[in-house]
């Protein structure tokens, strides 16, 4: 299975993509996205974007049964007052002709956006938990290259060491 996945900045503008290639095929080759649909893997990522921001300021409903301390109806992230992180990952958001698209948002409105296809058109399945490790620690990783003082949020990130860490956890998580 090929996952693409992508950072997306709070002006839905690309900060850092990936594509995490299949394994190898029968003939040697990397068994990827097929070309026609490569090229639009970004196009299905944006198009998810509106789920995702009307995602991100749903309540939950989970903590407005009565959970104490809650204070009313949530907000950011479903839950302004819950400060667990499993509440960033918002699972499964969309889906496109067999590809599925997964999401996880921070609290200072970054977008990690996953797409999991493959070349045949059977469907994706994906293991919660470890997209959700896969994630956090990105999520992580994230938050230690803003906090470098000579990268300004929001701009591309061209890290060399940041690439190879992510493609790291890809493997470690996601079986690549």
């Amino acid at each position: 299975m090929s996952q693409y996945f992508a950072i997306i900045g709070k002006d839905d503008n690309p900060v850092y993509e990936a594509e995490f290639s299949g394994k190898l095929g029968p003939q040697g080759q990397i068994q990827g996205f097929p070309q026609d649909l490569k090229e639009l893997n970004p196009f299905i990522l944006h198009a998810s974007l509106d789920i995702i921001e009307d995602l991100q300021w749903q309540p939950n409903l989970s903590l407005q049964g009565g959970a104490a301390g809650s204070g009313g109806s949530g907000g950011f992230l479903r839950s302004r007052n819950n400060t667990n992180a499993s509440n960033c990952y918002l699972g499964k958001v969309d889906h496109f002709y067999g590809i599925i698209i997964t999401a996880y948002l921070t609290y200072s409105g970054m977008k990690f956006v996953m797409l999991h296809g493959n070349s045949v058109s059977t469907t994706v399945q994906i293991d919660d938990n470890n997209v959700k490790s896969f994630y956090q620690d990105v999520h992580e990783l994230y938050t230690k290259t803003i906090l470098n003082p000579f990268y300004n949020v929001g701009d591309p990130i061209s890290s060399a060491s940041f690439d190879s860490r992510v493609r790291a956890l890809a493997r470690k998580y996601l079986g690549k």
